[in-house]
């Protein structure tokens, strides 16, 4: 294995795998904190933390990549309270911190919905939902399966259970966004998906499930969005040939 790289040989990579160049949305994505130390080890984590980054001071790593950072674009909030605490300790033990929202959720390897819909057994999967005239969900077929067999298999590969609404016997027809995507059922009606998986839960799904027809599946905000900073992970170590972990905590949500 390759002793260490740079954070530009990190940044830059990142940048071309992630095509981050072509996302335009308030988080800075990219280098949000850096390091001149050589890069020997790496986290990935699905937010900062100072949990996730005392984790990683423990493990003599020099970089942390998040697919929740602290900046946003043209961010002027002063540096106190918590914010000032994580870049102090980012700073103290010269760790490098870097952010990938939207880039890490439309991937359409390692990213949070291609990923998992691969996963799942979705074929004839296209782009799905735009955000600023980028796609970041995906939609695909499934061989017909009971609902509640779905729901099964679902829960098994988020490792949690789901918040659900059935409005469906049976499933052929997926729509998946990560994250707060909940409100985004209409979008899964439009494209005739008969079951939509995303990560938060708000009182208005269960209407808005059974008005717009589609079944409903939440795995949480954190859950769902742990696919990409795994998967990003291993491509890493794999690129790179250096240690690269990702951490999970106890996040129910």
């Amino acid at each position: 294995m390759a002793n260490n790289i740079s954070l530009d040989e990190l940044k830059n990579y990142l940048n071309t795998l992630l095509n981050v160049p072509v996302f335009d949305e308030k988080v800075y994505n990219g280098v949000q904190v850096e390091t001149k130390t050589p890069i020997k080890k790496i986290i990935t984590a699905v937010s900062v933390s100072k949990e996730i980054i005392e984790k990683t001071i423990e493990c003599d790593a020099q970089a942390l990549i998040v697919h929740h950072g602290i900046f946003c674009k043209n961010d002027a909030h002063p540096l106190v309270g918590r914010r000032y605490d994580y870049i102090n300790l980012l700073i103290k033990n010269d760790i490098a911190l870097l952010c990938y929202h939207l880039p890490l959720d439309a991937h359409q390897e390692v990213g949070n919905n291609w990923k998992a819909a691969h996963d799942l057994g979705l074929k004839n999967c296209v782009p799905f939902l735009e955000y600023g005239k980028i796609p970041i969900g995906v939609v695909g077929e499934i061989d017909t399966i009971s609902f509640d067999a779905f729901k099964q298999q679902v829960e098994q590969y988020y490792n949690r259970s789901a918040a659900y609404v059935k409005v469906h016997n049976t499933v052929s027809k997926v729509a998946i966004v990560s994250g707060g995507a909940d409100k985004c059922i209409k979008d899964a009606a439009l494209v005739k998906a008969d079951c939509f998986i995303t990560g938060r839960v708000d009182e208005p799904v269960w209407d808005d499930a059974h008005e717009y027809g589609v079944s409903f599946l939440g795995l949480g905000h954190y859950g769902t969005e742990t696919v990409g900073p795994k998967a990003l992970a291993v491509q890493l170590e794999k690129h790179f040939k250096i240690p690269v972990t990702f951490f999970e905590t106890k996040n129910p949500f």
